[in-house]
C-alpha cells in the first residue's frame, strides 16, 4: 500500500513541474490578456475602465487574441499578437470606427487597409446615413415600448445588410436581449428579435 502511495505522490509532482512549465512558457513566450486590454484600451486612446471586454479568446494555433469589446455602446472587434518574440502586441485587425453625424468614419490606419475583410461595407470606407444614430435608436426603442434609460445598449453599429445600409441596434431589458436592423436612410424597421437572456 505504501509503495502504491509513493508512486501517486510521485505522479503528482510530476504534473505539478508540467503544470509550471506550461505556465512558464506561457508567461514568457505570450502577452497577458492585462496587456491585450492595455494595448486596446491605447488604440481607442480610452480608458481600459470605460471599456467592457465582451470576450478575450487566445487562439494558441495563429498565436493572436481574438477580442470583442464594448465601447460608448458600440462593438469591436481586435486580433492582436500574442507573441513576444516577434510584434508582440500589435494589432492585426480591428474593426474600430466611430459614428459622427451618421457617417462612420476609419479611427486607425489598419482599418482602411482590412475595411473590406467583412465585406459589411460594399467597399466603401465612408458611408453617409439619411438618419442619425440617435433617431435610430429612438425607432427601436419606440418599437419596443421602452425608454432609453430602461435599457441597457451592447451594440450600436452601422452596416451593409444585402446591398442596404442598417443600423445594427441591440439591447437588454429586464430579462429579454433586443436585436434591431433599422434602415439607415427611411428608418424602417427591416428586423426585430427579442430573446431571452438565458437562452
Amino acid at each position: 500500500m505504501k509503495k502504491y502511495g509513493k508512486i501517486i505522490i510521485i505522479v503528482v509532482g510530476i504534473l505539478v513541474v508540467i503544470a509550471l512549465l506550461i505556465l512558464i512558457y506561457f508567461k514568457t513566450t505570450f502577452i497577458s490578456k492585462n496587456e491585450v486590454k492595455g494595448i486596446i484600451a491605447a488604440n481607442m486612446n480610452a480608458n481600459v475602465n470605460d471599456l467592457y471586454f465582451e470576450d478575450i479568446d487566445f487562439d494558441l494555433d495563429k498565436g493572436i487574441y481574438e477580442v470583442e469589446v464594448y465601447y460608448h455602446n458600440d462593438a469591436y472587434e481586435y486580433k492582436v499578437d500574442a507573441r513576444t518574440d516577434t510584434e508582440g502586441g500589435s494589432i492585426i485587425y480591428t474593426d474600430f470606427k466611430y459614428f459622427t453625424n451618421g457617417i462612420i468614419d476609419d479611427n486607425n490606419s489598419n482599418n482602411s487597409n482590412n475595411s473590406n475583410t467583412n465585406g459589411s461595407n460594399n467597399g466603401n470606407n465612408t458611408t453617409t446615413a439619411s438618419i442619425p444614430l440617435d433617431e435610430a435608436k429612438n425607432i427601436a426603442l419606440t418599437n419596443a415600448n421602452l425608454t432609453e434609460d430602461a435599457v441597457q445598449f451592447l451594440r450600436t453599429e452601422q452596416e451593409y445588410d444585402d446591398g442596404v445600409l442598417v443600423y445594427e441596434i441591440d439591447f437588454t431589458h429586464g430579462d429579454y436581449e433586443y436585436d434591431y436592423k433599422i434602415n439607415a436612410n427611411t428608418g424602417e424597421v427591416v428586423s426585430y428579435d427579442r430573446d431571452s437572456i438565458y437562452d
